[in-house]
């Protein structure tokens, strides 16, 4: 692992990071999660990045290449960089021949006060035009007289110019390394969303992502006066005529062509492109399309999302439009299928309607954006005991939350489960650590009692640390929000008996 050897608090760290598979087989995804803890308090992870690998064959090595925003809160002192391997939800430590131990690598850093990173606005139009390419010019400078830094700039709007929760992102520059006494100009180009609505907004540059610099002002600036953020092309729904054989002589509205993104974020909203014809032989006064979203592959109990209405649809013609659509915050993470309706509610009316109907042939994951305040607990570690039928043993476990907010009232549920995929209803509940509060970085660990079955008989089994627990039952009740549930599980191998297929 290569790493700087000083940086300082409200920068980026970049880690050059080789790995090789010295094994016999190949690895199958896994995941590498690094943290910095400070030399003289080792309980005081902070959590920087998680890289993910999809494989590596036998002697196969990857480098990865990333930096990370270190934030601007981190006290000055010496740190280890640690990596921590996970793989197939299984945290592998050291202190195990099927465990690969984490590395340890030092870095000081210093504290804000002791560097100076500062930044303007060289200039900028008065308006942005929605949907087009635009640009936005900056000069940075480090005044710190011996080490270079490495930064990026985040670019957001703002209604009132202030740092709060309707901040609107706008993207990001590439990494940027700026010498000391060095000063660097960047000239970022960004797209001004065409969801984002018209008005006038601040434009407002920072150093870190807003939530790892806030209430950091040296780290971001904000400028003087509001741009107006204005739609340069208003939206003309093309009309297209072509020649159609006649299905019936009433009105007959079918689906050409829609198009929809594969991943939608709940409270958001997301763009489709749609096309509807009339096949039939009269003019659809008023054709409305309903936007659904449903659980079933069929499209049958859908959640309404949206309408697009049309009028005087003519025989043979095509109507295609650009619908935005949104993701009702009610809506749970999960798999979904993208559906509509399409309905004609004028006379004459429309006789043929089994074609009226339109599920997607691929579905949709809905789910939180990344920078919803939200937070998304994962496991650091969990040690699981051994034993036999009927033995009182200890599950140490540790997690943390990565996402963007506390989580409150966490249960932390066990099973033991004769098979490796989860399923609450073969699995038998062991305990539960109950959690009140744990908020962003923090770390909890917990030795929880079991008891071991007394029933069991030789065999293999799996033990399953299961973070809101809520998530995987139908029946249990309401889940709590996070980012991501898919790092929610931890399961570990226990085997009763007499060595099975070579481990004991």
């Amino acid at each position: 692992m290569e790493i700087p050897s000083v940086i300082q608090a409200g920068t980026y760290l970049h880690i050059l990071d080789t790995i090789r598979n010295k094994g016999s087989t190949s690895t199958g995804p896994f995941s590498l999660q690094y943290y910095l803890e400070k030399e003289s308090d080792p309980d005081s992870d902070t959590y920087i990045s998680t890289q993910i690998v999809d494989n590596l064959v036998p002697g196969g090595q990857k480098t990865l290449n990333f930096s990370s925003p270190v934030p601007a809160d981190m006290a000055p002192g010496t740190y280890h960089v640690i990596r921590i391997i996970q793989v197939n939800d299984i945290v592998l430590s050291s202190g195990s021949e099927m465990e690969v131990s984490g590395l340890l690598s030092d870095i000081t850093i210093m504290g804000l006060e002791e560097g100076s990173l500062s930044g303007f606005f060289e200039s900028f139009d008065s308006s942005l035009p929605l949907g087009e390419e635009y640009s936005i010019k900056s000069w940075i400078r480090n005044t710190n007289e011996t080490y270079p830094v490495i930064s990026k700039l985040s670019y957001y709007l703002s209604a009132t110019g202030l740092i709060d929760e309707n901040l609107i992102f706008l993207g990001e520059s590439p990494e940027i390394t700026i010498a000391n006494m060095g000063e660097s100009y960047e000239d970022s180009r960004i797209i001004v969303h065409e969801q984002i609505p018209e008005g006038d907004y601040y434009l407002i540059a920072s150093f870190l992502p807003i939530g790892v610099s806030e209430g950091y002002s040296e780290l971001y600036w904000v400028s003087e006066n509001p741009v107006f953020v204005e739609n340069a092309k208003p939206l003309v729904t093309p009309v297209v005529t072509i020649n159609q054989v006649q299905t019936t002589s009433e009105p007959d509205l079918t689906t050409v062509k829609t198009e929809y993104p594969d991943i939608m974020n709940i409270g958001e909203s997301f763009q489709i492109s749609d096309s509807v014809q009339n096949i039939g032989g009269t003019v659809a006064g008023i054709v409305r399309v309903e936007y659904l979203l449903s659980s079933y592959d069929d499209g049958s109990k859908g959640t309404h999302l949206a309408w697009w209405t049309m009028h005087n649809v003519k025989p043979g013609e095509i109507r295609s439009s650009e619908e935005t659509l949104g993701i009702p915050s009610n809506i749970r993470p999960g798999i979904y299928y993208f559906s509509k309706k399409i309905s004609v509610t004028s006379n004459p009316p429309e006789v043929n309607t089994d074609n009226n109907y339109w599920t997607g042939n691929r579905p949709v994951r809905v789910e939180y954006s990344p920078t919803a305040k939200i937070p998304d607990l994962t496991h650091i570690n969990t040690k699981f005991p051994r034993g036999i039928p009927g033995d009182t043993v200890e599950i140490i476990d540790t997690i943390t939350n990565i996402g963007n907010a506390c989580a409150n009232n966490v249960a932390v549920a066990y099973y033991l489960s004769p098979y490796s995929d989860f399923d609450p209803s073969t699995a038998t509940y062991l305990g539960v650590w109950n959690v009140d509060r744990i908020c962003v970085g923090e770390q909890l660990v917990k030795t929880t009692p079991v008891t071991i079955l007394s029933e069991l008989k030789n065999g293999v089994y799996y033990w399953y640390s299961v973070i809101d627990p809520c998530s995987f039952m139908s029946y249990c009740g309401d889940e709590m929000p996070e980012l991501d549930k898919s790092n929610n599980i931890n399961v570990g191998r226990f085997v009763i008996g007499p060595c099975v297929f070579g481990y004991c």
